[in-house]
Parts: C-alpha cells; sequence; structure tokens
C-alpha cells in the first residue's frame, strides 16, 4: 500500500448530514514510535478463516460465515455473520480497499476498534476481536445491534406516528437522552473525544437499550475529570504521532460545534461533543435540525459562525417548552466555548434534574402515576407540552373522600335515632 497521500472521491454532492474527513495538508508519515506492519503480521498470524458461503469446503472450518451487508460508507462496510465458535450472530466492520486507503486510513480503522473496545460501558457497542480477511484488508467483529436510530425515531416523531408518539413522550426523551449522555461522560473520562455525534449514530435497541455507534473520527485528550479513576484509552494512532493535526475538518457540518467546523484542531474537546449534543436534544424535542441550509458547504458556514446559542423556541414556534430544557440546550450550544458544559456528565446531571421536576413529588403518588406526561403532536411536527405544569392536585380526591365520610356520619345517626 502506498505512503503517499490520497484525496477521497465523492461520487455525488455531499449533503448537511453527511460525515467530512478531510485534511488542509498531507497525513504525516507513519512514525516509528509504534510499527504498524508487526501490528499487521501479528494479526495475519492470528486471523480465522472466513468464508462467504457455508457450503464451501473449507479445512479447518470457517469460524465466520459472512451474511448480508448492513451499512457502508466511504472508510468501510460493516456486514453480518454468523460466529461459527461461539454460535452468535455480530456485526463485522472491513475497510474498504480503495482510493483513500493508505497508511493513516489503516491506523484511522485499527484505532477505531481500539477505542471502541476499551469504552466498555453499556452505552458503547462491545468489540469482539480484530483481525484481517483473507483478502488482506483488516477487520474487527462487534456485538450485532437491533433496533433503530434515533434519526429514524425522529422521522416518524415528525410524521406523527402514534405509536412513536406513545413509545417516546417528553419524559420518555429525556431519559433516553440522559443516556446518551451517561455514555457520552464515560468517554469523556477516558480522555475520547467522539467528534461525530448525530441521531444517525446512536442507535436503541429492540429492548431499549442506547447505543453510541461509529467512533472513527474518535480524538483522544486528556480527560477533563480527574477524580475518576480510568485509564486513559491508549491506540496506534496516539502512540506514533498520527493524531489529526491543525486544519483538519472531521465530523457532520449539521452537527458540529463552532470551533470543529473550523478545523482549530486544538481546542476540540469534550465541549465539542457536548455542543453536539445540544444540537441533538434540541431537534429531538423540537423535531426540527437546527442546521437546515441546503448544502454541505452553506452549512458548514453556518455551523463556523453561529448568531448566538440555539433557541429551541424559534425551532417550534408553536410549542411550548418548560424554562429547565430550554436553559439546558442553550448553555450546551453556547459559542463560546468556555461558557458550555465542560463534559456530558455536567449536562446529564442537569438533565437528571428536568426528570426529577417532571416526577410526582411522594412515593404514594409515583407508584400509581404509571403513565408518563404526554403531548399533543400535530402532523407538521409541533409539540404541543408544557412541563412546567404542577402535577395533578389531589384535593378532588380529598373532598371526594370528606363527602363520602360525611354521608356515612349522616347515616349512622339517622339509624341511630330511629
Amino acid at each position: 500500500m502506498s505512503d503517499k497521500a490520497t484525496t477521497k472521491i465523492h461520487r455525488r454532492p455531499m449533503s448537511p448530514t453527511d460525515t467530512a474527513d478531510f485534511e488542509g495538508h498531507p497525513p504525516p508519515l507513519f512514525l516509528e514510535a509504534i510499527n504498524l506492519e508487526s501490528l499487521l503480521n501479528h494479526l495475519e498470524d492470528a486471523r480465522p478463516s472466513i468464508i462467504a458461503d457455508i457450503s464451501e469446503d473449507q479445512t479447518p472450518p470457517a469460524r465466520y460465515i459472512i451474511g448480508q451487508e448492513l451499512g457502508s460508507g466511504s472508510v468501510g462496510q460493516v456486514i453480518e455473520a454468523r460466529d461459527q465458535h461461539l454460535g452468535r450472530q455480530v456485526a463485522i466492520k472491513i475497510l474498504h480497499d480503495g482510493e483513500g486507503l493508505s497508511r493513516d486510513g489503516i491506523a484511522r480503522f485499527v484505532a477505531e476498534a481500539q477505542i471502541t473496545a476499551q469504552l466498555e460501558h453499556p452505552s458503547v457497542v462491545p468489540v469482539h476481536e480484530i483481525g484481517i480477511m483473507p483478502g488482506g484488508m483488516p477487520y474487527f467483529s462487534m456485538k450485532l445491534v437491533k433496533g433503530r436510530s434515533l434519526g429514524d425515531v425522529i422521522n416518524h416523531l415528525r410524521i406523527g406516528d402514534r405509536e412513536f408518539r406513545r413509545a417516546y413522550n417528553y419524559l420518555a426523551r429525556l431519559r433516553l437522552f440522559q443516556r446518551i449522555c451517561q455514555g457520552m461522560a464515560y468517554a469523556h473520562a477516558k480522555g475520547v473525544v467522539h467528534r461525530d455525534l448525530k441521531p444517525g449514530n446512536i442507535f436503541i435497541g429492540e429492548f431499549g437499550e442506547v447505543q453510541i455507534m461509529d467512533w472513527g473520527l474518535a480524538k483522544t485528550v486528556k480527560s477533563p475529570l480527574p477524580d475518576f479513576d480510568e485509564d486513559p484509552v491508549a491506540t496506534v494512532r496516539q502512540a506514533s504521532g498520527m493524531n489529526t493535526m491543525g486544519g483538519a475538518i472531521a465530523g457532520t457540518p449539521a452537527y458540529m460545534s463552532p470551533e470543529q467546523a473550523r478545523g482549530d484542531y486544538i481546542h476540540i474537546g469534550p465541549q465539542s461533543d457536548v455542543y453536539a449534543l445540544g444540537l441533538i436534544l434540541a431537534e429531538f424535542m423540537s423535531l426540527t435540525r437546527v442546521y437546515r441550509q441546503a448544502t454541505f458547504q452553506s452549512t458548514l458556514e453556518a455551523a463556523r459562525t453561529p448568531s448566538g446559542e440555539v433557541d429551541i423556541r424559534t425551532l417550534a414556534p408553536g410549542a411550548t417548552f418548560s424554562h429547565g430544557v430550554d436553559r439546558v440546550i442553550r448553555k450546551a450550544t453556547q459559542p463560546d466555548i468556555t461558557q458550555r458544559y465542560s463534559h456530558a456528565g455536567e449536562l446529564s446531571t442537569d438533565i437528571a434534574k428536568l426528570i426529577e421536576e417532571q416526577l410526582p413529588p411522594s412515593s404514594i403518588k409515583r407508584s400509581i402515576h404509571t403513565a408518563d406526561y404526554d403531548e399533543d403532536l400535530d402532523m407538521s411536527g409541533n409539540t404541543h407540552t408544557d412541563i412546567e405544569e404542577e402535577p395533578p392536585s389531589w384535593r378532588p380526591y380529598l373532598i371526594g373522600a370528606a363527602a363520602v365520610l360525611v354521608v356515612e356520619v349522616v347515616a349512622y345517626l339517622l339509624w341511630r335515632l330511629g
């Protein structure tokens, strides 16, 4: 494989929700702090056999039986496979062999597997192993996630799908978003910034599990949470000095922080993920994407110079939102990085407070109040909800009970007098 820098060729115009990963200069040569060939040779020695058809005659028996393609991008493709050794379905991500392949591309791919594997959290997909396909391309296997993306959920809510309205009412959305924040808080504690958070990279499993996907653009930084005893993530790129340099722009324009859209590499950190989370929360609540420009480049320009923090009330003028959720989104999307939450853990704490405010105030009420507050959602996608309402009053129940007691006392006295 060539050491020369290569340019990725896009076969269609890029949209605002496409992922950008391009450099302002050629990628650095692979340094000698770690030998990529040695790593790949080691994987070559340990690689299992893989076949595309169970009917093929292979000796020894193949470990993976390749199934259908689950997705494909500019870097690689994800396929479903059957792990013959452990008797389970898995997902396998394979690096593409194309014009964009380089030493840096291979190192990025290996680093993605390493980062994902070291983020051992319920909201991060477990990685099982890394190896090389018989054709020579690196791959890693991971848990097969069955479910739908948050982007798909938002689209169903936009069109007024009644089933989704019931499943994802106001309080349910806050709870789901908090689980996303908890997963990112763990990543930030491990010194990892995702850099490509968006509804399409967040999956909701069939049993409600939340999985943050696609860590291919992740960056390692110093953890902003020194009080947590977590070992920092280490990757082949980090060890060899191949981390992205200044001037690089990586991510999805519609969900980029200003510093990320400008390629200000030095200042990209956990607060950049916080900004993306704020954009996601605003969209999840209002069902309107913050950056709605028509082209990739115009969206990138808008993200570079935002006019101010995001005001959710302007996204959905016909809706009502509590001051609490509005305040959280404003703080998460401050253009000034120093004015935002410093990491996802702080954002998660404030979301927890919003959730607590919506719960009945006593344990008795909590036990009988089985349904979360729901809202009306019209076909335009506007949410008619005001979570500042007081919880249902108990006064009518007390008046009714008192009335019954009075009737019983009067009946008793009449019986005695009779």
